[in-house]
């Protein structure tokens, strides 16, 4: 560091018992605000006028205040009464310590507050202040650096650009007011400078601004946050604006300058007289000054950016330059939003902020957005020392979920008992679900159900209409399917009449023809769809024909030994099992046997025989319509048909009358 001249020791005295008075009147009386590298919050002294609690029968007094937090901090300046290796150490701590240990960080330390010490060699330490309470707790400062008497070598650099810079933190000029017409600006306030005090000008966030300096002397320093320290002691804090120095020795200014990546323009950048950098450009500019030399001028405004001065180091390195796009930016919510990075200057780690107050560190998140509203989302790319953010408000707006009543139901028809599951189709993410079921075209009247997706059993014939209405906090929405379900009641009684007939033709039984009955011995089978079923002793069992379909039965004696058809529905106990083509059956016995099958004959060119209770009624008419009603098994538990491509053959009864025959 640079040398700072002579001061008379009288001089010197009275302006240390001024500083110890000053820090003194300080540890009791107000809180400095520390150093923008240590801990920068405190604990205010507060009284309350409620009772507080009682300690090893002592009462605290009311108006105690608690403990300031103990933190510890110095500064340092070359001494002006001695040779240029020794160092004026200055104690900045608060919370009233006790003691203090100094490392100089040479082999030697001292217990003095604010010690002066000479180094016998040139060079870059590290110095360490331990601090210690009364009650025992201790803290701990180290500063490095200290010392460093060389001056590095630097080369003059000029960039002008259309990019905002930023000084860093921590970037300060430190010197010795010559005279008592100094002053530096603080919040517009003139902070008078007195003459011979070592004085450092200090930013405390990276920050714009401006800085002017010409042959040493500082005439602006324009920040929103900066300190000035004067003789080690914190004077003003907050925005600092002109200085005026008519004289100042041992100038040294120690700045780090960024112009920030971002997609813009370089217009010019010269290092030594040359230029190294124009056009457009999107990179990362550092420059390093630091720098003694009364002719080191410095011209800085940060925005636009621009710089002229000595710089120690300087850098153009590729720019991080944050960027993304979005899958989707507006919808209802719940919403699934993909984000994916664009980010320039190949980052190695992100940080994305939803809005929402969520976070992600991926490179490519996908978030979930439950709750309507507008969302400000941000990236910030980082690789190495690098960091940049891009914001982009209102980037998500998540409506309201649109809510729409849907739902199905299976099976839609069927005899009774029918049961019917029903299925919520609906979306919206509703919460409530209102079911009406009536055999009138309104839901007025109807029984209401509220599960989401209910089972139903159907023990009435008839056609049946469905209403549902489904409700969250956005709203209602209404779907009604008039006469959507049918329950048919097809089963009947009636004296047998044999049946026989005999053809070329191919028959088919309808749509909704259906049989049913008890198994009344076991094992019973049944094979659909390739697999196979066991059908317990006493189950009630429903097949249904699920369209016109030709197949075989053969029933004897109450035994069901073939039940062949392509397309069926399979319900035990009045549950649907399986709906497909049956492949075989076998029940030993049977009860209750009921039967709405019906069979019919198209007309076609082949010979037909009919013959019903041993009487010929149809002969050999080539061109007629058959059909019979609930074809049933005979008095002696008997039934077969075949229905192929070339022939049918049917004998059995039927339980209630042979339809007319229809002749063409």
């Amino acid at each position: 560091m640079a040398r700072l001249p002579r001061i008379k020791r009288r001089t010197v005295g009275i302006g240390l018992v001024i500083i110890v008075l000053i820090l003194v009147a300080a540890g009791f009386g107000f809180h400095i605000l520390p150093a923008p590298d240590t801990l920068g919050h405190y604990i205010e002294a507060k009284t309350t006028p409620d009772n507080l609690p009682t300690l090893a029968g002592v009462s605290a007094d009311l108006i105690t205040p608690m403990n300031l937090p103990l933190i510890a901090d110095f500064t340092s300046a070359p001494d002006t009464d001695y040779s240029p290796l020794t160092i004026r150490f200055f104690d900045m701590s608060r919370g009233t310590p006790d003691t203090w240990h100094w490392d100089f960080g040479d082999g030697t330390s001292s217990v003095i507050q604010n010690p002066v010490h000479q180094y016998q060699q040139p060079g870059m330490y590290n110095v360490t202040l331990l601090i210690t309470r009364d009650n025992g707790s201790q803290r701990v400062a180290v500063r490095t650096d200290i010392l460093g008497i060389a001056q590095p070598a630097g080369q003059q650099v000029q960039v002008d650009t259309l990019r905002q810079g930023l000084l860093k933190k921590g970037s300060s000029v430190t010197f010795l007011a010559a005279n008592s017409s100094s002053f530096c600006t603080f919040n517009g306030v003139k902070q008078i400078i007195p003459a011979g005090s070592i004085t450092e000008l200090r930013v405390n966030t990276d920050d714009n601004g401006i800085i002017s300096i010409r042959q040493g002397n500082l005439f602006r320093f324009n920040f929103t946050d900066a300190t000035l320290f004067v003789n080690g002691t914190q004077k003003a804090q907050g925005v600092s604006g002109d200085c005026i120095l008519p004289a100042s020795r041992y100038f040294h200014a120690n700045l780090t300058y960024e112009i920030i990546p971002a997609e813009g323009s370089i217009r010019q950048v010269v290092v030594g007289g040359q230029v190294v950098r124009s056009g457009i450009e999107n990179s990362r500019i550092l420059i390093v000054h630091e720098s003694a030399d009364k002719n080191a001028d410095l011209t800085l405004v940060t925005f636009p950016a621009f710089f002229e001065g000595l710089a120690t180091t300087f850098s153009i390195s590729p720019a991080v330059i944050a960027g993304f796009d979005i899958s989707q930016t507006e919808g209802p919510a719940p919403m699934n939003v993909t984000f994916r990075d664009l980010s320039a200057g190949a980052p190695e780690s992100w940080a994305w902020d939803f809005g929402d107050g969520s976070r992600s560190n991926e490179q490519n998140p996908v978030h979930r957005y439950l709750v309507p509203g507008s969302y400000t989302v941000s990236l910030t790319a980082s690789k190495g020392d690098q960091t940049d953010t891009r914001t982009q408000p209102d980037a998500i707006i998540a409506l309201p979920p649109r809510l729409q009543a849907d739902f199905s139901a299976f099976p839609l028809k069927g005899p009774v008992p029918l049961k019917v599951t029903f299925t919520d189709l609906s979306t919206g993410s509703p919460w409530e679900w209102n079911w009406n079921i009536t055999q009138n075209v309104t839901h007025t009247n109807a029984s209401i159900l509220h599960d989401q997706n209910p089972v139903i059993t159907f023990t009435d014939p008839g056609v049946y209409s469905v209403w549902l209405s489904v409700s969250n906090i956005y709203g209602t929405s209404e779907v009604f399917k008039r006469q959507y379900i049918t329950v048919t009641n097809p089963f009947y009684r009636s004296p047998d009449l044999g049946i026989f007939i005999q053809t070329g033709k191919k028959g088919y039984i309808t749509t909704d023809s259906c049989i049913q009955f008890v198994v009344s011995d076991a094992p019973a089978t049944i094979g659909i769809n390739g697999g196979y079923r066991e059908l317990p002793k006493g189950a009630t069992v429903l097949i249904e024909a699920q369209r016109d379909q030709s197949g075989e039965i053969y029933m004897d004696k109450g035994q069901l030994l073939k039940f062949s058809f392509p397309d069926m529905a399979v319900y035990v106990n009045g549950d649907l099992i399986a709906i497909g083509s049956i492949e075989s059956i076998y029940i030993p016995h049977l009860t209750d046997f009921r039967t709405a099958l019906t069979y019919y004959l198209p007309p076609a060119s082949a010979y037909t025989k009919v013959n019903v209770n041993g009487f010929d009624v149809l002969g050999d008419l080539e061109t007629a319509w058959i059909r019979v009603d609930n074809l049933g098994m005979d008095a002696g538990g008997n039934l077969r048909l075949t229905s192929t491509d070339n022939t049918t053959y049917l004998s059995g009864a039927a339980n209630k009358t042979v339809h007319d025959w229809v002749v063409q």
